[in-house]
């Protein structure tokens, strides 16, 4: 949370804990057991959260926001700040309790608040974390505090978007534009809503205005990307992909990432594929480490776009299974790892020198972190732990986890780069080669290789789920899936898409995994073949090593 830098206050000053209050029925109003000598302890403890905060570290912000808590229990804004330092300190499930802790104090406050400012902000912090309905709470908060506010009615658009109540969404939307006419941001998300709700007619003319007077360039990337897919759905394929390679070049000219980034993934694969072998691999038999009570895990691993939300929203409906939604524990597990072994960004090596001891405090670490996000029941039900992205830590997870499952999800590889190509993905060292048509396809030959190259020497089990399936015959795929995860099948998973309409999902398949399965996504590389053509070189063997041929 962000407060405004302290300054010497005066007794009717805005407070410099950032509750909105004045300063003398805030912080200069204590409990009578605290004297008022401890007055500037608490103004300094502020301070020195709010240094700790802009330094990133969250181990000392939650020190002195816990200190501040004790002197002001009820104050939202120090709970809501404790509960953002506690998220960012990978303690989620905790955090988040503070943040709904801190919603329900602002709401009872509701009668006394007069600046929509911290229900924003709030709304905004409780959104990013996936609680949507008390997000939607504090924005209607925020938009009855301040109704002709295009921020406040914005960020009510942004949570209806999100868990697909786009009809809702439409009138405050439409509203926002009324308010800010010119702003291509608004006119972006107004236009991803109407062709959501089928006025693609609209939402093109929308676009098409934005493109036009080009106000931010990165803006105009993004609707000339927007109205690559649109045109996509209507059928014109050679404008759409124009629109797609142009969006790309504008995102491009604006990625915040260093050239070098480019390169990082590759040279991460390449240093799992060289120090993985199958030495290392079959190091630690399941038998030598399952002794040790914990569960066995399962992953659900692939790579982007390629059906793993999907599975996740699937699996997640089964009582019996816990899938979650783009897990970071394993991320975690390798910052532990170079923490225990003293090697920076070569987990073969540092694996390497480990002992059985080392293993099994990172199998207990992995497991402590899974109780921390989704509680006690991860140790009696099957936890899935779904991210494409583990794919490139296979070594890794194959090596602590012998005993695990790995379900792996394939999908044509023309359609993943088609897909992957229309999608606006968060510029980091994994997505920064998405942004070019030859970078896609260069990312997943470097990942699928890797795949390949472990698939037969790792210990854990696997199972291949490809996408095609699962659109040809859903009941036969996903029994499969349940028979591999140890599990009966369950005739609810079907109607996996009503669970899911109202749930925050954090890829960007949240819209199409509340529908029913769909065929409309196989072979859709055949409206491209003279694109394909530019990249298969890179493509060819997975199409014949997978069975993409015919």
């Amino acid at each position: 949370m962000s407060n405004p830098a302290p300054v010497k206050l005066g007794r009717n000053d805005p407070c410099s804990c950032g509750s909105g209050k004045k300063f003398k029925v805030c912080c200069a109003k204590i409990s009578d057991q605290t004297s008022a000598r401890q007055l500037p302890n608490l103004q300094t403890l502020n301070q020195l959260a709010q240094q700790a905060v802009s330094r990133s570290d969250f181990a000392e912000a939650e020190r002195c926001y816990r200190q501040l808590q004790k002197a002001k229990p009820s104050d939202a804004y120090i709970v809501a700040s404790l509960g953002q330092a506690l998220c960012w300190l990978n303690r989620r499930r905790e955090g988040i309790n503070h943040l709904l802790h801190a919603a329900k104090l602002l709401e009872r406050q509701a009668s006394k608040t007069r600046d929509p400012k911290f229900a924003l902000e709030l709304s905004g912090q409780l959104l990013h974390w996936g609680e949507v309905t008390t997000a939607e709470r504090l924005a209607r908060l925020a938009v009855a505090l301040a109704p002709d506010s295009p921020v406040t009615l914005n960020n009510l658009v942004l949570c209806l978007t999100r868990i697909n109540r786009n009809a809702e969404a439409l009138p405050v939307s439409q509203r926002v534009c009324e308010l800010l006419p010119e702003h291509p941001g608004c006119n972006i998300l107004l236009a991803l809503i109407e062709s959501q709700l089928g006025s693609t007619d609209s939402a093109l003319e929308r676009l098409n205005r934005i493109i036009e007077q080009n106000i931010d360039p990165e803006q105009t990337a993004r609707a000339l990307l927007e109205r690559g897919v649109i045109l996509d759905k209507l059928g014109h394929y050679s404008e759409a992909f124009i629109n797609l390679t142009k969006a790309a070049q504008g995102h491009s000219a604006y990625l915040d990432q260093h050239p070098s980034s480019r390169d990082f993934l590759f040279n991460s694969i390449e240093r799992n594929q060289q120090g993985f072998d199958k030495r290392l691999l079959q190091r630690w038999p399941a038998s030598l480490l399952v002794n040790d009570g914990l569960p066995a895990p399962a992953f659900l691993m692939g790579f982007l776009r390629s059906g793993t939300t999907l599975t996740e929203q699937v699996l997640d409906t089964h009582p019996k299974l816990i899938a979650t939604d783009e897990s970071t524990v394993i991320h975690e597990l390798t910052l532990e790892l170079q923490n225990i072994s003293g090697i920076i960004d070569d987990h073969a090596a540092a694996l390497s020198a480990l002992d059985e001891q080392q293993i099994k405090h990172l199998r207990q670490f992995y497991w402590q972190r899974m109780r921390e996000e989704h509680g006690d029941q991860v140790m009696h039900k099957q936890l899935v732990d779904k991210n494409a992205l583990h794919t490139i830590e296979l070594g890794v997870i194959s090596v602590i986890f012998p005993e695990a499952k790995i379900l792996f999800a394939l999908r044509d590889p023309r359609d993943i780069c088609i897909s992957c190509f229309m999608q606006a993905f968060s510029a980091s060292p994994a997505t920064v080669n998405l942004l070019s048509w030859e970078g896609i396809a260069r990312q997943y030959a470097a990942v699928m290789a890797y795949w390949l190259a472990l698939r037969d020497d790792i210990q854990p089990s696997h199972l291949h789920l490809r996408y095609e399936d699962t659109v040809a015959d859903f009941e036969s795929t996903y029994r499969g899936v349940f028979e591999f995860l140890g599990v009966e099948w369950r005739p609810e998973v079907t109607r996996f898409h009503e669970r899911a309409k109202g749930r925050y999902i954090s890829t960007p398949s949240f819209a199409a995994v509340s529908q029913p399965v769909y065929r409309t996504a196989v072979a859709r590389w055949k409206n491209y073949e003279q694109q394909i053509e530019s990249i298969m070189p890179e493509l060819a063997p997975f199409i014949k090593a997978f069975g993409y041929e015919q």
